[in-house]
């Protein structure tokens, strides 16, 4: 079960200068894009999203930016 390509009508752009999870951007690791939804799994390949970054200095800089 893989991606069927579904997630591309939800694929999020990116913003030079702020996180992606500080957007409420979430991404799936099995499309390997990152989408704007509402929901916890991917609408594509029904996996569940990741919210946060998997590396402690990405994660202390989302810390920062939610102050």
């Amino acid at each position: 079960m893989g991606c069927k390509g579904v997630c591309n009508r939800y694929k999020a752009k990116r913003v030079v200068g702020e996180s992606r999870y500080g957007q409420g951007q979430k991404r799936c690791t099995t499309c390997q894009e990152y989408i704007i939804w509402e929901g916890v799994y991917c609408p594509c390949c029904n996996y569940r999203l990741r919210v946060k970054p998997r590396f402690m200095k990405y994660k202390k800089l989302l810390v920062e930016v939610k102050k």
